[in-house]
């Protein structure tokens, strides 16, 4: 084992149905699957002394480094593909696929091409060692056909090899290109994309907040529009959420965008949030001009 931590973290997680085909697409079965949105893997590989002692050599990582990875849409049953060790082993039914007519192939040729032949072999090695009183006699045809067959054979079993390689070669294809479709971000990157993720995150729940405040019209306390906005996901996204309102009108009220009265709030005009926040954006890039 090349690992010596191995952490996975998750956001988000939903239902999807996805169709698989089996007998040649002459079945299909629908299957249910817990996706998780977001899966972040932080692996950490063993140090230099280990693989020493293992005598290890050929290395494609450095040891004692540490590796961060984020993908997204990673279905709940397929979590070990995120391991950077990972080896594709083919199903049963594959190997049924390869090694049945392999066998069977074989056995018909050592049958049909190679029978009198062979027959002839054993019984000179029977009367070689002894077990038969019979003599027999190999010409040169023989010897000929014998080369002949074990050539055929021979190549008929690396063609079997082969194919058994290149659906070996498919599989790792096709986890490669599901990784890379799947991978979004890598080692520092990740920290920059979970930083916007959350930046993104608290805006649209600033935006909320305001927004439910500017089409009620009203005062309203922030019991009734964590309800509200709890109860316009439900409606309108068939999702149950726990917003945090306290943290979205601590944002409001910090901007300028709602005015309070007691423990209600209302939201200023749409036009007065412009100005407002064109002003506070323009003070972030003060221009004392060129020197």
């Amino acid at each position: 084992m090349t690992l010596r931590k191995v952490l996975f973290f998750r956001r988000g997680i939903n239902q999807q149905t996805e169709t698989i085909r089996e007998w040649f697409g002459l079945k299909k079965t629908n299957i249910d699957l817990q996706v998780y949105d977001r899966v972040l893997v932080y692996v950490r590989f063993k140090d230099q002394q280990y693989f020493n002692s293992v005598e290890k050599t050929e290395l494609y990582f450095e040891p004692g480094s540490t590796i961060i990875k984020l993908f997204r849409n990673v279905p709940k049953n397929d979590m070990e593909m995120l391991f950077p060790n990972t080896e594709v082993r083919m199903k049963r039914i594959d190997k049924l696929l390869i090694g049945v007519p392999t066998a069977v192939g074989s056995l018909f040729m050592l049958v049909t091409k190679l029978g009198a032949t062979l027959l002839l072999v054993f019984s000179v090695m029977a009367f070689w060692l002894g077990l038969s009183d019979e003599p027999a006699n190999i010409d040169q045809a023989s010897l000929v056909a014998l080369a002949v067959g074990l050539g055929g054979l021979g190549g008929f079993l690396w063609r079997q090899f082969s194919k058994y390689k290149n659906r070996k070669i498919k599989f790792m294809k096709q986890l490669a290109e599901n990784l890379y479709f799947k991978n979004l971000d890598n080692n520092a990157g990740v920290f920059h994309h979970l930083i916007d993720a959350a930046e993104e995150e608290e805006t649209k729940e600033t935006i909320l907040a305001y927004y439910h405040l500017l089409i009620a019209g009203k005062f309203l306390s922030i019991t009734e529009l964590d309800k509200k906005i709890e109860d316009w996901f439900e409606n309108k996204y068939s999702c149950r959420i726990d917003f945090d309102m306290q943290d979205a009108i601590d944002k409001l009220v910090r901007l300028g965008l709602v005015v309070q009265n007691d423990n209600a709030f209302k939201a200023i005009s749409l036009l007065e949030a412009n100005e407002k926040l064109d002003i506070l954006w323009d003070g972030y890039f003060e221009f004392e001009g060129l020197k």
